[in-house]
Formats: structure tokens, C-alpha cells, sequence
């Protein structure tokens, strides 16, 4: 460590939490600035595949999150109406062979907790709860933060760049726009869950207008099930109290299995899905942005805690060479450069996530189509035609 200023770091998300790590592993010191009172994370599962799993096995935390996560055998599709298997993708550990590292699922506490625990053994990491962070004034050497309590009182700090990690609504982002879909997500106590739901695989139901998707978590204990609904009326901010009955209604034409585990489930929290056109710049000056406050991921493909991820390891390469201190000008380069290196691939990520909106969702014709293509085809082809996505790994800074 040198006695320059720290990096801050706006959030303390998943994808915060990996960057402020994976910065304090390069050599600096790390603000890390949560306005929430803890990092407790809201939610329920998520998937965590090869491109990010390898990441943090790479950062010495393989071992911890095995123990937290499950490793699904495959991503089965069903037609909704009748249950009728579509197409079979293996996962476990054909997908581990094929790339490297394995496909997990996973708790968002529990992938928040096991980063968390390593932050907290950083030294130069300085964690800073309960404040939010207002603006900031550039200046020739640094960034000057001025920060808010929950209490009202003001804090200024210094930084030599800051990492806005946000999330959607973070503050200073072109405008969002509703894509007219609300997802509903629910935690099914095992004990009560149908059992079939609890196979050890990501089930995903598709439907004219909506689809549903589920696999067990936390060692089987729990059903993590994520169901998408039209919304024509979207609502900002992030989860509220969801009417099991207008879930139940919407999905009362379905298959009975897929109806007794949204029956099953204890309650249901929604949220409106908002998305926004990938951005020629994330950032200026001493300032970029990573995970969903840069590029928000519609949740199609399951990608949006691994492009953060990613997003923080690409993030650390790039400023490592600048770890013992370096002018305003060689800071400002590198985020330049590493915001170059993540723009393609995230902006291929959303697009693909659209592109499986108009896909789980379509219906007649389109959906006889698809179920066709997926009938006919081999799980093996479909999905290696992820590998771009799963097989990443962070290029070399050289090479960036």
C-alpha cells in the first residue's frame, strides 16, 4: 500500500464488494461506501456460472463458495401447458469439463456474505456504512466525495478515482425504460415444494407472455422460483410486496406442477424491469461505473451478478499497474481502458438477454418454431452456443 488516496467504491453490492477486493488484492486502498446500515442482501437466488465462478476460485475463494452453492445437472425446458420437456442443457460436470469451472446457483445473501467475509479481511479496505454518497468535485491530483449519514451529518473524502457501483438507479445515468415485464420471486421452503421442483436442475417454464424458472438452493433446503409477468403499469425502485392471487391468476393455465410450487410459496416479492441501450461512455475523468449502474441485464440470461464480477477482475487488472501511485492522467487512461475492454461483451450480453425476452416469451407461430428448433437440437449444441459467454476469461492488460 502507498499513502495516495484510496479508490472509492459507490456500493457495496456484488459487484462493490468484488471490486473493492479485487482493488485491495492489486495494491490499493479501498473506500468501500454502502448508504444502506449493513450488506445484508435482499433477494433470493441467483445463477453464478463458469465466467464468474472461475474468477472467484481465482481470488482463493472456490473453496467457500462450493460449500454456499449447488451445482445444478442441467437446464431443463418445458412447454408451461403440459409440462412437455423442449430441450435438456447439461451443466455439472460436463459444464465444468467444458469450461474450466463449474455452473453454480445461489443464495444472493449467501454470495454476499462470502465476499463480504473476504472484504473484511482486506487491511485496506475501509468500510464505510450508512452513507450516501452526493457528488464530487474533480480536481488536478484527485477527487474530492462528499458524503451524507443517515443521521444528516456531512463527510468530505478524498479519493484518487471513484467506482460507481450503484446499481440501476444510481445517481448521473441516461434514463431507463420499462420493457413491460415485472419479475416475481419467491424462497419455497422444501418442505413444502412438489417433488419435482426439487431435482437438482434449473427447470425453466415457457408461455405465451411469461415464463418461470426455479432450482433449489442452500443444499436443497429451499425453491428459489422467478417468475416474469407482463406489467403494463411499471413502477420504479427495486421490490415490493407481490399478490400471490394475480400471480396465481396469470399462471392458472399452466401445468399443474409449475401451479403447486407458486401455491407453495410462503410470499412473493415483484419488481418492474427496466433496461437501458448500452452507453458509448460509462464514466470521465477520474469516474466509471460497473455491474447494473453501467450496463443493466435484463435477467434472460442469467448474467447479471457475473458481468459484475467480471466487470470488478477487468477493472483490477487495468489500475494494478498503478497500485504505488501514478498522475491524474495515467488513472484517467486506465478506466478508460478497462470500460473499452467490458463495453462489447456487456453490450452483447444485453442484447442477448433481449434477444430470450422475445424467445421464452413468443407465442403462435413464433413459440412452434422455437419449440421445434429446441426439440431437434442436442443439449450439448445448445449450449455451446454460450461458450463465448461461459468460456470468457479476463484477457491479458496487454492485450487490452
Amino acid at each position: 500500500m502507498t499513502d495516495a488516496p484510496p479508490i472509492a467504491v459507490v456500493g457495496a453490492g456484488i459487484g462493490g464488494l468484488s471490486a473493492a477486493l479485487f482493488l485491495a488484492r492489486a495494491g490499493f486502498a479501498v473506500t468501500l461506501i454502502e448508504k444502506r446500515t449493513s450488506v445484508e442482501e435482499e433477494g433470493a437466488g441467483l445463477q453464478l456460472s463458469a465466467n464468474a465462478s472461475r474468477i472467484l476460485a481465482a481470488a482463493g475463494l472456490g473453496p467457500a463458495l462450493a460449500r454456499r452453492a449447488t451445482a445444478p445437472e442441467r437446464i431443463v425446458m418445458r412447454r408451461a401447458g403440459d409440462a412437455r420437456p423442449l430441450a435438456a442443457l447439461p451443466l455439472g460436470r460436463y459444464a465444468k469439463e467444458r469450461y474450466g469451472a463449474p455452473y453454480f446457483v445461489i443464495h444472493r445473501a449467501d454470495i454476499a456474505g462470502l465476499l463480504l467475509d473476504a472484504v473484511r479481511g482486506e487491511a485496506g479496505i475501509r468500510l464505510l456504512y450508512g452513507r450516501e454518497a452526493l457528488g464530487h468535485v474533480e480536481g488536478e491530483t484527485g477527487l474530492r466525495l462528499t458524503l451524507r449519514s443517515e443521521r444528516g451529518a456531512m463527510l468530505e473524502l478524498e479519493a484518487a478515482a471513484m467506482i460507481g457501483a450503484d446499481g440501476l438507479w444510481g445517481a448521473g445515468m441516461e434514463p431507463l425504460r420499462p420493457c413491460g415485464y415485472a419479475a416475481w420471486r419467491a424462497l419455497v421452503p422444501a418442505a413444502v415444494a412438489p417433488d419435482s421442483a426439487k431435482a437438482n436442475e434449473v427447470a425453466l417454464w415457457l408461455a405465451p407472455g411469461a415464463h418461470l424458472v426455479h432450482y433449489p438452493i442452500r443444499g436443497g433446503a429451499a425453491i428459489n422460483a422467478v417468475a416474469v409477468l407482463a406489467e403494463p403499469q411499471p413502477q420504479e425502485g427495486w421490490s415490493r410486496d407481490g399478490d400471490a392471487s394475480r400471480i396465481a391468476s396469470a399462471l392458472s393455465g399452466w401445468n399443474g406442477t409449475a401451479r403447486d410450487l407458486i401455491a407453495a410459496a410462503p410470499a412473493w416479492r415483484s419488481w418492474s424491469l427496466f433496461d437501458r441501450k448500452p452507453l458509448r461512455h460509462w464514466g470521465k475523468g477520474l469516474v466509471t461505473r460497473l455491474g447494473d449502474a453501467a450496463h443493466p441485464m435484463l435477467p434472460f440470461l442469467a448474467q447479471g451478478a457475473a458481468m459484475a464480477i467480471e466487470d470488478a477482475a477487468v477493472l483490477a487488472q487495468q489500475l494494478a499497474p498503478l497500485a504505488k501511485g501514478a498522475p491524474r492522467r495515467d488513472m484517467a487512461n486506465a478506466l478508460r481502458r478497462y470500460e473499452k475492454a467490458r463495453r462489447p461483451r456487456t453490450a452483447h450480453a444485453q442484447r442477448e438477454g433481449r434477444r430470450n425476452l422475445f424467445a421464452y416469451h413468443a407465442g403462435w407461430p413464433a413459440s412452434a418454431v422455437r419449440n421445434l428448433i429446441l426439440s431437434r437440437s442436442s443439449g450439448e449444441s445448445l449450449l455451446a452456443r454460450y461458450d463465448w459467454l461461459y468460456g470468457w476469461q479476463p484477457p491479458s492488460a496487454a492485450a487490452t
